[in-house]
């Protein structure tokens, strides 16, 4: 009898034993959360070489006056092959009352007219304007004016160009005239970097601040004649700093398309956030609208 009752109770603590195992088994387990590493970035090389950019200032043109003619001699000196030899639209006198077509006119090709249909003629893809000094005796507000309508007149009969403005030199100080004078200068400048930072492909270029002394007008070593005409050393500043600014730019532009490549290719949230940064940090263009448009078709990877 009391083994009947010492096999019984082996029996029901067995079964005990084994429903609680199966049970045990068959109640859901909460598995631990992976979290999904992302991929390094990938390296942006972003060189530009001096065949990029001589073949970016190939495809373009410089406007302006007697200063202009300047800029033209000291790129004949330095050679043909010199930033990519650009098209010289330049013309002693030359102002915005006076660009219609006249004697005072820019050309090409024996083609006088407004510059906007010079420009056009040229077939160039971008524009470096310096314009002002034959205007400054009506004041910086009138002349600030007359550059903006010569700006969209340029980018309307121009579709897609790409429009530089180099600022206006300073004068000589002991060279200032009535309204031609570095007061007037200097708030056109202001005027037009502000205008530039709005305006859609139109860039702005400081070449006054490098030309400058310790008084704010031009520096006794740049002028070749105590008035507002630059020498060839004060041209080779001049064009370094062009030269500076738009490889500098080119980078820009060369880093952020890579970036939304490589957004669009790996589509994870650190490729298209680095895109998105490099992207915001470019100037108001065109190649920023188009790369903004990509990226909003990116999405992170499931």
């Amino acid at each position: 009898m009391r083994l009947l009752k010492q096999l019984s109770l082996i029996i029901i603590i067995t079964a005990a034993v084994s429903f609680g195992a199966v049970s045990a088994a068959e109640q859901p387990t909460t598995a631990p959360k992976t979290v999904t590493k992302q991929k390094p970035l990938k390296k942006i090389k972003s060189k530009v070489s001096k065949k990029e950019m001589k073949k970016f200032f190939k495809k373009s043109a410089f406007i302006g006056s007697s200063i202009g003619l300047g800029q033209k001699i000291y790129m004949n000196h330095e050679g043909k092959k010199y930033m990519g030899h650009p098209k010289m639209l330049v013309k002693g006198c030359y102002s915005f009352t006076n660009d219609k077509g006249g004697k005072y006119s820019i050309s090409y090709k024996g083609y006088k007219g407004p510059a906007r249909k010079v420009v056009k003629k040229a077939k160039v893809k971008r524009v470096f304007i310096n314009m002002g000094t034959n205007d400054l005796f009506e004041g910086h507000k009138k002349v600030f004016q007359r550059y903006k309508k010569y700006i969209k007149s340029m980018q309307k009969t121009n579709k897609g160009i790409v429009i530089y403005i180099e600022s206006m030199p300073p004068v000589y100080k002991g060279g200032e005239k009535s309204r031609l004078n570095n007061k007037h200068v200097n708030k056109l400048n202001k005027n037009l970097e502000k205008y530039c930072k709005k305006r859609k492909d139109v860039y702005y270029i400081d070449i006054t601040t490098p030309l400058k002394d310790k008084s704010g007008g031009l520096a006794k070593k740049y002028t070749s004649d105590k008035y507002v005409h630059i020498t060839m050393k004060g041209y080779r500043v001049w064009h370094k700093k062009v030269y500076k600014y738009i490889k500098k730019e080119l980078k820009s532009e060369k880093k952020a398309k890579k970036a939304v490549k490589y957004a669009k290719k790996f589509r994870t949230s650190n490729e298209i956030a680095r895109a998105k940064r490099l992207v915001s940090k470019l100037h108001n263009s065109t190649v920023k609208k188009n790369l903004k448009n990509k990226l909003k078709k990116v999405k992170v990877k499931a």
